[in-house]
């Protein structure tokens, strides 16, 4: 095995885990919060993550993902990037709070203080973002794993404490700065004595322009996944944009798990392939394989269980919940090749396509979006999720790049999409109107198709990492 594949499954492995971790630490906690928490607090705090997440890829600029492709690495120029403009940035949320907090149209009672104290989150989370970014690009995700479970563990004690005394959406917000400030801590520590903060004098402008086409991929990609709770802030209130969120939530929670892992390490893999065109090729093949391999049954599974699993992940009160999901369930299929095709069109620098395609998405959901929730009030919302018409250009230029692996991923998807359908039709039909009779025979289903995806490409994945 090359050195960069050893390291790349070595570190795709630990970046997995770290995910996993997070994201089961998350679902866990939910389990007690969604039971803690009113949905018109959970509400306003998704719609300010939203708010604050869109700004932290302003506040970024493209530079923590440019400087993987610098030779350099000038680490100590993104340092003052992150220390300067983060800290304007900051600066300016938390004193334009109330002018934010427009974009509510029914606000709740706490939106401009909880603004105001998300504006602490966007500085702790970019300065965190110089020591992240390097243990990346060094392929050591597996020195980010300690850091990235203290982090849930001070979230999961922090709010649950906070939860049950009370503290409403506050256990939320308080939860998230305290364990952001915790992981910058620690990373740095970490980092401390090893990580090269070179300074190239005069070169922080060029940096950064360089990596502003990156800048404004991030920021739409970032925009593509949260507009829906800003378009809903415009016309609903915290509590129905709380029920669709937390749907919303549960639909995509295979997609955040293993797309940010895979692409944290892809990205530093594919550049390091460079000289092995077909090993790159098939590294972004295998990724996408494994993504979908995964979303496709638990999207079938939710579909046919959205009232079952709404219950057990948050109890009686989200009534309105399972009729989201069950319009949201197959909507993360509906895109494949951008799953990862952003990270192989960045090896080629060829960001102005990925440009294009992001913001076609993110112009169709908008657009579909304000349109579809004039007439079906916050479902249509959910609806406009199937159409992010930018996944047509990114195919076209995966094709562009490597036509013959993107034939075969075809290929795959069709293979990946279609098992699902026999075992689950079968479980909603046998059960009829037993909910959990049809919960118990889906999981059955559910591992059935995992069974066969591990038959029919298991090879692929150990002719690759084989020594």
């Amino acid at each position: 095995m090359s050195d960069t594949t050893r390291r790349f499954a070595r570190s795709t492995g630990a970046a997995t885990f770290s995910q996993i971790w997070r994201v089961g630490v998350t679902f866990l906690i939910t389990l007690a919060l969604r039971r803690l928490i009113l949905p018109g607090d959970y509400g306003l705090y998704d719609w300010a993550l939203s708010v604050f997440l869109v700004l932290g890829a302003v506040r970024d600029l493209g530079l923590v993902y440019h400087i993987v492709r610098v030779p350099s690495r000038p680490y100590g120029n993104l340092l003052l990037v992150q220390l300067t403009w983060g800290l304007v940035l900051a600066a300016g949320s938390f004193f334009g709070a109330g002018l934010i907090a427009r974009g509510m149209t029914e606000p709740h009672p706490e939106v401009v203080p909880v603004v105001a104290a998300f504006s602490l989150f966007l500085l702790l989370e970019g300065l965190s973002s110089v020591p992240r970014v390097y243990f990346d690009a060094e392929l050591q995700v597996g020195r980010t794993v300690a850091p990235e479970i203290l982090r849930n563990l001070v979230y999961a004690v922090s709010t649950l404490a906070l939860a049950y005394y009370g503290y409403g959406v506050w256990s939320l917000v308080v939860g998230l700065i305290l364990s952001t400030g915790v992981y910058a801590a620690h990373l740095w520590k970490l980092a401390y004595g090893s990580i090269p903060l070179r300074w190239e004098r005069g070169n922080t402008w060029r940096l950064v322009r360089h990596g502003l086409p990156l800048g404004s991929i991030w920021f739409l990609a970032i925009f593509v996944q949260r507009v829906d709770t800003l378009i809903l802030g415009l016309r609903f209130d915290a509590e129905e944009i709380g029920h669709y969120y937390f749907a919303y939530f549960v639909a995509l929670l295979v997609t955040v798990t293993l797309v940010p892992a895979i692409t944290r390490t892809l990205y530093p893999a594919l550049v390091a392939y460079r000289s092995e065109p077909d090993k790159q090729a098939e590294a972004y093949r295998l990724a996408t394989l494994l993504i979908l391999a995964i979303e496709a049954p638990v999207a079938a599974f939710l579909l046919v269980n959205p009232e079952t699993s709404i219950q057990i992940l948050g109890g009686e009160k989200w009534v309105l919940a399972p009729r989201y999901l069950q319009v949201l369930a197959l909507a993360p299929l509906m895109d494949p090749f951008s799953r990862l095709g952003g990270e192989l069109l960045k090896v080629f620098h060829k960001d102005l396509i990925w440009i294009a395609a992001v913001g076609l998405t993110l112009i169709s959901f908008i657009g579909f979006g304000w349109t579809f929730t004039g007439i079906w009030g916050a479902v249509g919302m959910a609806w406009a999720n199937y159409l992010p018409l930018g996944g047509l250009v990114m195919a076209w230029a995966i094709y562009r790049v490597a036509p013959g692996p993107f034939r075969q991923l075809l290929r795959d998807i069709v293979v990946l999409y279609g098992a699902p359908v026999v075992p689950f039709l079968a479980a909603w039909w046998l059960a009829a109107d037993n909910p959990w009779l049809r919960f118990g025979l889906s999981l059955v289903a559910l591992a059935a198709v995992f069974g066969f995806y591990a038959w029919r490409f298991g090879d692929a994945f150990r002719r690759f990492l084989k020594p």
